[in-house]
């Protein structure tokens, strides 16, 4: 596919004019993360019906962005393209090296993007099984996660972007939430989020937990540190809001029976 094909591709998705809008801000966000095999994965969800056009950025990050859309049935849907060039080939091979469920942890940096996709798309499956409230996975190819949308007309914002509207009440009863949420995954789900904080927790009707590309099961030797970290940071946070909070050590103690190595 030469690159001019691949302009038009991302044109024709965008549904924008390219006389008028090669200059679009959102042209050259989406031309960062369009390769050919991110515009052969669009095109293959896009025949199947899962995405029908591309109209907006919702998040940008180091490793994979979030954008905004809609599929064929004309539901607002939210998709994440990894980078297959950019991403952290050290950090992502660790997470999977460890993780029992994955059986064979490809060397080639596209192969070991796709395999963190598709984890990314079970540990949702497996969140979701447990009564956690996550966008809901709707389907995955290559580099390519298609999700639920959270939000209305805008996109629902992040508890970061939203702290200093809450009040003591709030902060007591969304920590009460998070801390259940945490707990309900390791006794139940035998799972850990591994990266839990403020800027993965939307505010929508019901708090809705994203970012589930690191989570893993507790037979991961790496699951206890990832229960340990999501205890300490949630509890850090809450604290400041002046929330009587838990000692991250003892809950450990709770939940695993046995204190862990801070990270």
């Amino acid at each position: 596919m030469k690159v001019e094909d691949i302009d038009r591709k991302v044109f024709e998705l965008l549904g924008l004019h390219e006389e008028r809008e090669r200059d679009s801000e959102l042209y050259k966000v989406f031309s960062e993360v369009f390769d050919r095999t991110t515009m052969d994965t669009l095109e293959y969800l896009k025949k199947r019906g899962q995405i029908e056009v591309l109209f907006g950025v919702i998040s940008t990050g180091k490793e994979a962005n979030v954008f905004r859309g809609f599929n064929k049935k004309g539901e607002q849907i939210a998709v994440k393209i990894y980078r297959t060039y950019t991403t952290d080939f050290r950090r992502i091979w660790e997470y999977l090296a460890a993780d029992p469920r994955v059986r064979y942890v490809p060397k080639d940096i596209r192969k070991l993007v796709f395999a963190w996709t598709r984890r990314e798309f079970k540990n949702l499956q497996r969140a979701m099984k447990y009564a956690v409230r996550v966008p809901e996975p709707l389907a995955f190819r290559n580099n390519v996660l298609v999700m639920e949308f959270i939000g209305g007309e805008y996109p629902a914002p992040r508890l970061k972007d939203v702290e200093k509207a809450l009040g003591p009440e709030e902060f007591e009863e969304l920590y009460s939430y998070t801390m259940r949420v945490i707990e309900r995954l390791w006794k139940r789900g035998e799972m850990v989020h591994g990266d839990l904080s403020e800027y993965n927790i939307l505010m929508w009707d019901k708090s809705v937990i994203i970012d589930w590309s690191q989570a893993t099961i507790s037979r991961n030797r790496m699951s206890k540190t990832l229960l340990y970290r999501d205890l300490r940071n949630i509890t850090n946070y809450f604290a400041k809001k002046g929330v009587d909070v838990d000692n991250p050590d003892d809950k450990l103690i709770e939940l695993v029976g046995e204190r862990h190595e801070r990270v």
